[in-house]
């Protein structure tokens, strides 16, 4: 691309007198970064002009006013030439133009005249603060600082690899943080930004959550980082997308506990949903993954109410996502929330047939592995969340729909916790008339009032050195929680760490409840659990019960007596086996087939060990748990069944 002296008019808005007239000079910063042969960079200031060096925030507005040059009441001081070929950013006014980022350049006119300097604009003032990796030295960028004709001073830790081609991803995410860049000029944009070695280097997150430094652990939020000052310096978040920030704010944490918090009070169900809001800082520091809860109620009765009441902890409304995803598509979120808390409304939108993997994934904190273009393994997205989720159908009715299975351990993931209180979701309207005026006030307080609690409770949890993971321990021995069930106990712990963030946001001053409200909301949900579920059944239980139903459906029909006169039996269509009369009692005597099809999706080896395990298995061959029977000439290989007379496991 070749540059006239013309093509600069159009950019200043200043004509060719006025451009070169020294009156018109502009007292200025300038930040230089030269090229010796037009191909190496080099950081080195070979003007001998003073370098620059970041403002102050609160110099930051004076020093970046725009000012037209026929304003000023003195004389703006001379700018040294600068050296060409270099870049250079300006915070005023100078004879160049407009306040920004500029290519020095010179051009050797033909012949044997003397070179041609010549100026061109790039954009806005714009700088390189730092170079940013990760803590494996992978995901390198570059923190910039930059600013836009209408506002303050923005920074965007953005990642090198949006320069591959021609930079179009990089471009427009600065435009659409204000950035203003001339069309013409991406080249030299580009070239600068990969010609940038700052000497200050921070640790790129690109994730939002705990990191565990040298010196201390901090908690990473798109556009701050809580912890120690000096912690907090040495880490930014990096994304691709320089202005998606989940994590909106309204009003002042005061005027939340005011007109949010003080409404919550007495309502076990929006301090649960709080308080499970609040649980997803204290995951890491409790060595857990994950913890769940599903409100389940009628229609318009209140829950969608009391998500939005939760979300207002880390951002606005527009926290909430619905069910209607992907299971590739909640992995995304769930890791971009990471440490904070996932909130979906109306699980009836949710793929019943995908369901169950996606809980199960949400649960354990890990996506799936995918190939990149060359074939190699990328690394799978990672996250530890909060779930709090609503819908009028349990998950195990959303899942059996669908011609599902539900499976112990995604009972114990995301835990039904039933929704009808005394008014819909509410036991305790305060001031309003009616359920319907309560949760209208509350839907329309959360719009005003939000995303502060979250950054809050985080900074008294940074420096809180109690341990939590013994809190949770001691808190779930207390009788209200205890169980000898394994499973119960699991959703027990999970409820018992919810409680704890709400006792701890209560300790610290932060929500305005009694202290006590957040346990006692957890222990009203547990009950309401375990009535809800009827006790949850253990994988090993499932087992049970699917085989001793199998039998009971089938055992006449599909089942003979295995030393009966074959022509004396009735035909047996679909054979499921025999059955063989012994003094303890009838065994029934199965096929292969008709094992899998009794274990209804278990695998055979663990559905042989649960029923060994409960005495079910009556014969055995050698160290087989099978015999060969001699049927009809043959001798097949067939499981010896007997369920125990009890019935402890019923369906």
């Amino acid at each position: 691309m070749s540059w006239e002296p013309d093509d600069n008019l159009d950019l200043f808005g200043l004509d060719e007198s006025d451009k070169h007239d020294p009156a018109q000079n502009d007292v200025s910063t300038g930040a230089m970064v030269s090229n010796r042969d037009n191909h190496a960079a080099s950081s080195v200031d070979t003007t001998r002009t003073p370098p620059f060096t970041p403002c102050p925030q609160d110099e930051a507005t004076t020093l970046g006013q725009e000012v037209e040059p026929d304003s000023m009441d003195t004389p703006p001081a001379k700018l040294r030439e600068p050296f060409r070929p270099a870049f250079a950013s300006y915070l005023t006014h100078t004879r160049y133009g407009v306040p920004g980022l500029y290519f020095h350049g010179q051009r050797q006119p033909r012949g044997d005249g003397d070179p041609e300097p010549y100026d061109v604009w790039i954009c806005g003032p714009l700088e390189c603060s730092a170079a940013t990796h990760d803590e494996r030295n992978d995901n390198h960028g570059l923190l910039l600082r930059f600013k836009s004709p209408y506002g303050g001073w923005r920074e965007w830790a953005m990642p090198l690899h949006l320069l591959k081609g021609s930079g179009e991803e990089m471009r427009g995410e600065l435009l659409n943080m204000g950035l203003r860049i001339n069309p013409d000029a991406y080249k030299l944009l580009n070239k600068y930004l990969a010609q940038c070695l700052p000497d200050d280097r921070v640790i790129a997150a690109t994730r939002v959550g705990w990191h565990q430094l040298e010196g201390g652990r901090v908690f990473v939020m798109p556009r701050r980082t809580l912890g120690s000052v000096e912690l907090s310096r040495r880490i930014t978040f990096q994304s691709e997308y320089g202005t998606h920030d989940d994590y909106a704010h309204a009003g002042t944490l005061a005027s939340w506990r005011e007109h949010i918090g003080s409404l919550c009070s007495d309502n076990p169900l929006l301090i649960l949903s709080v308080s499970t809001a609040l649980a997803g800082p204290l995951l890491d520091m409790t060595h857990r993954k994950s913890a769940g809860i599903h409100l389940v109620g009628d229609s318009s009765n209140g829950k969608t109410t009391a998500l939005e009441v939760a979300a207002s902890i880390w951002g606005g409304p527009e926290f909430i996502r619905t069910w209607r995803a992907t299971g590739n598509g909640l992995e995304g979120v769930a890791a971009a929330l990471s440490d904070t808390c996932l909130i979906l409304d109306e699980i009836g939108e949710a793929d019943g047939r995908e369901i169950g993997a996606t809980i199960y994934a949400l649960g354990n904190g890990t996506g799936k592995a995918r190939a990149s273009r060359n074939g190699t393994a990328r690394r799978p997205h990672r996250w530890r969340i909060a779930i709090l989720s609503s819908g009028e159908r349990t998950l195990a009715a959303h899942m059996s729909e669908a011609g599902q299975r539900p499976k112990a351990g995604q009972a114990v993931r995301l835990l039904d916790i039933p929704a009808k209180r005394k008014y819909g979701a509410f036991d305790c309207l305060h001031h309003l008339s009616d359920g319907r005026a309560f949760a209208d006030h509350l839907k329309s307080e959360v719009t005003h009032h939000h995303g502060h609690l979250g950054p809050a409770f985080i900074e008294h949890l940074v420096k809180e050195r109690r341990d939590l993971a013994a809190m949770v321990s001691k808190f779930t021995d207390l009788p209200k929680f205890a169980t000898d069930h394994p499973l119960q106990g699991r959703a027990a712990k999970a409820l018992v760490l919810i409680g704890l963030a709400g006792e701890l946001a209560t300790e610290y001053g932060l929500t305005g409840w009694r202290e006590g409200e957040a346990l006692d909301a957890a222990e009203i949900a547990l009950k309401g659990w375990r009535t809800f579920q009827g006790g949850v059944q253990t994988e090993h239980e499932q087992i049970l019960v699917s085989v001793r139903a199998f039998i009971e459906r089938h055992g006449d029909s599909r089942f003979s007596d295995v030393d009966g006169d074959p022509r004396q039996t009735h035909t047996v269509h679909n054979r499921a086996g025999y059955w063989r009369d012994q003094p303890e009692g009838r065994v029934y005597l199965l096929t292969n087939e008709a094992l899998k099809e009794a274990l209804r999706g278990f695998d055979s080896r663990r559905g042989l060990d649960a029923l060994d395990s409960a005495g079910w298995i009556a014969e055995r061959e050698g160290g087989k748990r099978s015999v060969r029977v001699q049927i009809n000439g043959k001798r097949s290989r067939l499981y010896a069944v007997r369920p125990d007379e009890g019935g402890e496991y019923e369906s």
